[in-house]
């Protein structure tokens, strides 16, 4: 499959990726009352192996969620090992976090980022995506299919410098809703 974006739809695309990055991260900012940095949204075709390798890092942990709509897809988080406990802190959680609340605090992260993410990137083409709830995924306990057998990805890293904590929402898309997407960024453009 050959999904080559033009350049003109790559900068419109990121663009968007931005802004609905941009509204991710002011939903965890205000929840934790401490400041977000962003990075450049990275859009990227990947290969499965790729794919697997990204999510062979021992030092995140890794969520999943998938998404039905007018575009579906899934939505993988990581989020750092490092600086869990400033986070569920600064979250309100109390310490020392046991698994379980670990991982509450972690779901309830992706859940925030990855939503806002997707749906204000969903909104802004007038596409619709409804995402399920995130659950903790390993990639080591569990052989990755290759359901992205070369699939767009859009991925962008937050920072909270408070605590040395980052997390990165990467968004695959499914062949057919990478159609709909570069049909919807090309109406955009015209």
């Amino acid at each position: 499959m050959n999904m080559l974006l033009s350049e003109e739809q790559r900068d419109a695309l990121q663009e968007l990726m931005n802004i609905s990055m941009g509204q991710a991260a002011n939903s965890l900012a205000r929840l934790i009352e401490a400041k977000i940095t962003l990075s450049i949204p990275k859009i990227s075709d990947v290969t499965p192996e790729q794919f697997v390798s990204m999510l062979s890092d021992q030092t995140v942990w890794y969520t999943r969620q998938s998404f039905l709509g007018s575009i579906k897809g899934e939505v993988i988080s990581t989020l750092s090992k490092q600086g869990c406990d400033a986070i569920g802190k600064l979250m309100d959680y109390q310490l020392p976090l046991t698994q379980d609340r670990l991982n509450e605090l972690l779901l309830e992260l992706a859940n925030i980022l990855a939503g806002a993410c997707l749906t204000g990137f969903a909104e802004q083409l007038s596409l619709n995506a409804k995402l399920s709830m995130p659950t903790m995924y390993s990639a080591t306990s569990q052989h990755y299919h290759y359901r992205w057998a070369s699939t767009l990805m859009m991925e962008v890293e937050f920072k909270v410098e408070v605590s040395q904590f980052d997390s990165k929402i990467v968004i695959c898309l499914e062949e057919a809703s990478v159609q709909t997407l570069l049909a919807k960024l090309q109406q955009l453009l015209e």
